[in-house]
């Protein structure tokens, strides 16, 4: 009579991997609890920063609105003592939370304060902090880059607009280049200025600012 085969059990690789890991816990347990402690400490301060930081952003934020609150309720007969008042609301915005988007913000409107004031090297001094600053935005930035050369006057301002215009700039460009005109046409140099509004009117002609050359063209001419 034949014998009966023994059936023997296959070894479960996972569980020979876990009884295998279970054993190296258990021989490294204090270097592993250092390791968990590590972990937990770590998780629990990065958690702390992000709060903070988000606490930082908001407060920032709310504090440029309360400075915005004060810029807006200026009227173009404003006294002295009122553009300051607006003066001391982005300047806290600004020593509160340096380097913020909002700081950025606060230092261009800190420039136009200043600019009201008739102070014009320190206009100049803010609108470049920000105008450096809000380069990445491109909703504001033509139109801060703008407010800078206006104020640097036409032959710097002319300048300041020709560097803004490097590279390619397709939403920019026609911005840009009509206020380079008007720039032009502030310095005296028509020619200049006639040959950059029919540039804007050739090549952006459903843009409202190739309308606008259009228009001026017409005057001009």
């Amino acid at each position: 009579m034949a014998k009966k085969p023994v059936e023997v059990d296959a070894p479960d690789p996972f569980l020979e991997a876990l009884s295998r890991g279970a054993e190296w816990i258990l021989v490294n347990k204090f270097f592993v609890a250092g390791v968990l402690v590590f972990l937990i400490v770590v998780g629990g301060a990065l958690a702390g920063w992000v709060h903070h930081r988000n606490l930082l952003a908001q407060r920032s934020a709310l504090a440029f609105s309360k400075a915005m609150r004060v810029y807006k309720g200026l009227t173009p007969q404003a006294k002295e003592e009122e553009i300051e008042n607006a003066i001391k609301a982005f300047q806290s915005v600004v020593k509160d939370s340096p380097g913020s988007r909002w700081s950025r913000f606060a230092h261009l409107y800190l420039g136009k304060c200043y600019g009201r004031l008739g102070d014009r090297d320190r206009a100049l001094r803010e609108y470049h902090l920000g105008v450096k600053g809000i380069k990445s935005e491109k909703y504001f930035w033509p139109q801060w880059l703008t407010a800078l050369a206006i104020t640097q006057g036409s032959d710097k301002g002319i300048t300041t607009i020709q560097e803004g215009l490097k590279g390619d700039k397709p939403f920019l460009e026609p911005y840009l280049r009509y206020n380079l005109a008007l720039l032009y046409q502030e310095e005296g140099d028509l020619d200049k200025t006639e040959k950059i509004l029919e540039g804007v009117n050739g090549k952006f002609p459903s843009s409202p600012f190739g309308s606008e050359a259009r228009r001026l063209l017409e005057v001009l001419k």
